[in-house]
């Protein structure tokens, strides 16, 4: 069975990603500006619907959809940049272009490849459900002869080992449907659902291991910018549910706030952001494909 090298992978990664910015740049140009242009709009959009939604007033339920057809149309041009990092990490991009815009084939075969991922994460998390609800009827006979504190403490444990058994299970199944499935779905015009299920075989931890080496570090950058500008999430004293939310809320609301005042800071700082972010996690997956795979495609990885 074929192993990740997981050291090596994540070199390459930041390397492509650093050492490829304007290689990146360049192919996911148009879907990145339409981008930007929309996230302009968004945000303050966003900004009503969540002032609405804090003073409770009805009008925020009449902008949800618009605001959900916005994150549609901004979903597809996630797919559209995925795609054109995808292939440029594998090195199918012999003649890379500043105006390149894919909407044909390509694009919704990557887009029903992660939908039916998703269907199937669905479905096997209803039977993981089912099943460890099943358990725990069988399980409850039994608790229920314990004395009432042993009782409490054996139904805290298994409703711990539930939650560990579905959110673990959850994990597992999306690291092992979508870490490959990209550059599967590209390299091998396929739905890619299925082989990249078959590829991630045995190499759950160590695609783990190369998702937290990208996402973490985002993460650190993303929050630590939204607490420069909003400060840390406030807890009131004391609060209830509804009053953290609206605590929430009101944090939210700057941050965004934030955002539209200094949006000549803002927007080009989250281009740069998408542009690192996308050619670490394709050439992460380029990689990794290419290393299990093991010439079965013979084109060359890109920044080698």
């Amino acid at each position: 069975m074929k192993k990740i090298p997981v050291g090596t992978t994540i070199a390459h990664a930041y390397r492509f990603a650093f050492g490829n910015f304007l290689t990146v740049l360049r192919a996911i140009a148009v879907p990145l500006a339409i981008q930007l242009i929309m996230m302009v709009l968004l945000i303050g959009r966003m900004i009503r619907f969540m002032t609405a939604l804090r003073d409770k007033d009805p009008s925020a339920i009449a902008s949800f959809g618009p605001l959900l057809l916005f994150y549609l149309v901004l979903a597809v041009l996630f797919f559209m940049q995925f795609l054109a990092v995808t292939e440029t990490a594998l090195g199918l991009r012999p003649t890379p272009s500043w105006f390149y815009f894919p909407v044909g084939r390509k694009l919704w075969r990557l887009i029903g490849g992660f939908l039916l991922a998703m269907l199937a994460i669905f479905a096997l998390a209803v039977a993981l459900i089912l099943v460890t609800s099943l358990v725990g009827l069988a399980l409850r006979a039994g608790i229920n002869t314990l004395p009432p504190g042993g009782a409490k403490l054996a139904t805290a444990i298994m409703g711990l080992i539930f939650f560990l058994l579905g959110f673990g299970g959850v994990i597992f199944l999306a690291v092992r449907f979508f870490f490959l499935l990209a550059p599967s779905s590209v390299a091998e015009q396929r739905l890619g659902v299925g082989r990249s299920w078959l590829l991630s075989r045995g190499n759950f931890w160590r695609a783990l291991l190369i998702i937290l080496s990208v996402v973490v570090p985002f993460m650190v950058v993303q929050y630590g910018a939204m607490f420069a500008v909003a400060g840390l999430p406030p807890v009131p004293r004391g609060a209830t549910a509804e009053t953290l939310q609206a605590a929430r809320m009101a944090w939210n609301i700057t941050a965004l706030s934030a955002m539209t005042a200094y949006w000549y800071i803002a927007l080009p700082l989250y281009a740069v952001f998408m542009v690192l972010y996308f050619g670490l996690v394709g050439a992460a997956q380029a990689f990794a494909y290419r290393t299990l795979t093991d010439g079965e495609v013979l084109s060359p990885i890109a920044g080698d």
